[in-house]
């Protein structure tokens, strides 16, 4: 039981080491190379498009299961004038980026996973290194920036249809008029919630793209190896984001709170 346990975290800081390194080498690429700005454009609206539909549907659903639930809890002590507001922080704060990352990294990431994975077992990518181009520069950094941007853009639009979704549900089943939802918003929803939920969809989004891109990168075996590098990056990106959402959590915590205590202004 110990020797799997030490396997399986030797395991874990190996591949963890691995995307790290290899987030390092794309961004030292990004940063020194020339030409990129049409692909990535070109990365974002195609990343976007074939998300925007998941994101709209998981957004009306994510906001309206929220609603019905805090209604449930605030309907007991009377307080469902509050409802707005903690459903929308709950959403741009939490769920929003949590789920919008998810949704990129069953759809997204996969998809560059075994795209990428593809290339390399057919040896494409080592014909272009024989072409004298950059894979890196070529395949990944298109990709990898273009997830993170659309990742962020995604988010916005999935927090107003989430909101706008939440207003019709809490009008139609709790009984709340829009008026009354929407003045509650404010006062739980702060530029520091949105801060950290635009952080939150950034780091996840980073780390879909990276994961996704460094197993379809270095996949090897033919058509089994594509396989399971799709496996591997589903596998590891939920688990890397499950880990980040826990220490950017606390990481926004602190800083909210050192930031009140130098400033003593309270948000």
């Amino acid at each position: 039981m110990t020797q799997f346990l030490e396997s399986t975290l030797f395991k874990l800081l190996h591949e963890l080491g691995s995307v790290w390194l290899f987030y390092f080498r794309v961004v030292g690429t990004f940063l020194s190379t020339r030409g990129n700005f049409k692909p990535i454009v070109a990365q974002i609206v195609s990343v976007t498009i074939r998300s925007m539909s998941t994101v709209i549907f998981a957004g009306v659903f994510v906001g309206a299961i929220l609603v019905l639930q805090f209604n449930m809890i605030l309907d007991k002590y009377d307080a469902s004038s509050l409802l707005g507001g903690l459903n929308t922080s709950t959403v741009v704060r939490e769920v929003g980026p949590l789920i919008i990352s998810f949704l990129l990294a069953g759809k997204i990431g996969a998809y560059t996973a075994a795209e990428l994975g593809t290339m390399r077992v057919t040896e494409q990518i080592e014909a272009i290194e024989c072409l004298g181009t950059n894979p890196l520069q070529y395949l990944v950094v298109p990709r990898l920036v273009g997830i993170v941007i659309s990742s962020l853009f995604l988010l916005i639009i999935g927090l107003i249809i989430s909101i706008a979704g939440s207003m019709v549900v809490a009008s139609v089943f709790c009984g709340i008029n829009y008026l009354e939802y929407s003045n509650s918003i404010p006062r739980f929803t702060t530029l520091w919630t949105i801060t950290g939920g635009i952080l939150k969809s950034m780091v996840y989004g980073s780390i879909v793209a990276t994961v996704a891109c460094h197993k379809g990168y270095t996949a090897s075996g033919g058509a089994r190896g594509v396989g399971r590098a799709v496996t591997s990056a589903a596998v590891y990106t939920n688990f890397y984001i499950l880990i980040a959402n826990f220490i950017t959590s606390h990481f926004l915590n602190f800083s909210h709170e050192m930031i009140e205590l130098f400033t003593g202004v309270h948000s």
